[in-house]
């Protein structure tokens, strides 16, 4: 094969998503012309798309050694900048790319990203439109548009922009799970469940569509549904501390206050922190000193701790000791501060 040759398979290589094989034929392109600066640029393309950042920044960074003026890498090393983030050496590559490229939808939409991780969601506006106004069929650009109008609050609008995503991409989930918690908030449940629907459709083994869908049936009282559905969520992301405490209240609400209790505490067993924002074990004598020494089990060890830990520190999980803590007012708050749907924000 000669050097052409390699250059195409690694291309081809890349794009499949092998990219081991990818970074093999760069090399062996680098091996003979060291100076070439669209190899690295690719090659560090693939070590964007492995997520090895800082390869890929030396990558690209050679490249524009090489060629100052191959506003691609600068694309990319922006990109890369974005995810380590440095959102201003990111926005200063974008803007060189813009320099050589201002015709690009794709510099002002990784722009606009750069600016709606800094909270600058009006600003990454801007930036989607003029990216949308150079290509009207990047279905990605709608949904990042969707996500900034929905931080804003604006959730109508980015309703509007999710539905034209799926226009576009009817497979892409995120735009499903988002859409369906902007129906949520805006108070139609029947189409937020279908999106969740749709969603589980599309890909069965999706956590952020079982959690959200739960907390759209704890909303609707649907209490034995809404476990089922935290039951998926924590069997796939037994980490899910939000999972725990919301499966705990519905049990509560259903009235089986000792399982509602071990939820609650293997949220507090997962993340101390989280178990203290929420406050939702409230049995313990001390809550202020005790989080901090909150043990981190393993699940599978988790029924141990609750049988030997928190019985010492509570001489009843009976219903009338857990509500002389937990009274309605914290229950009210409770569920509207836990039992929320999660946001894609990516």
């Amino acid at each position: 094969m000669n050097l052409k040759q390699f250059y195409k398979r690694g291309l081809d290589s890349a794009k499949e998503g092998n990219y081991e094989a990818a970074i093999d034929d760069f090399d062996r392109v680098l091996q003979v012309n060291p100076a070439d600066a669209t190899a690295y640029n690719n090659r560090g393309l693939v070590y964007y798309y492995m997520k090895d950042y800082q390869k890929a920044m030396a990558d690209l960074s050679q490249a524009l050694d090489i060629n100052p003026n191959l506003f691609e890498a600068y694309l990319n090393r922006g990109n890369a900048w974005r995810h380590l983030g440095e959102h201003e050496k990111a926005i200063d590559d974008l803007n060189c790319a813009l320099a050589s490229k201002p015709d690009s939808d794709a510099i002002y939409n990784n722009r606009g990203l750069v600016l709606a991780n800094l909270g600058l969601y009006e600003e990454a506006i801007e930036d989607y439109n003029r990216a949308l106004s150079l290509n009207s069929h990047n279905y990605k650009t709608y949904y990042n548009r969707g996500r900034a109008y929905y931080l804003l609050g604006e959730k109508e609008v980015a309703t509007e922009n999710f539905n034209e995503t799926l226009r576009l991409n009817p497979r892409y989930i995120k735009a499903y799970i988002n859409r369906g918690l902007s129906y949520h908030q805006l108070g139609d449940n029947t189409q937020a469940i279908a999106d969740y629907n749709t969603a589980l459709g599309l890909d069965p083994q999706n956590v952020y569509a079982y959690y959200n869908r739960g907390c759209v049936r704890y909303k609707l009282k649907q209490m034995q549904l809404a476990i089922e559905d935290f039951d998926k969520a924590v069997e796939l992301d037994p980490n899910h501390v939000k999972a725990y405490l919301n499966r705990g209240l519905a049990l509560y609400k259903l009235g089986d206050v000792t399982a509602a209790n071990k939820d609650f505490y293997l949220g507090m067993c997962i993340n101390a922190e989280a178990y203290l924002y929420y406050k939702a074990q409230r049995c313990t004598p001390d809550i202020n000193s005790y989080f901090k020494e909150a043990p981190q089990v393993k699940l599978n060890n988790a029924v141990e701790y609750y049988n030997t830990t928190l019985y010492t520190m509570s001489t009843s999980l009976s219903s009338p000791a857990l509500n002389s803590n937990w009274n309605q007012e914290d229950l009210d708050s409770r569920d509207s501060i836990i039992c929320e749907g999660e946001f894609i924000n990516d």
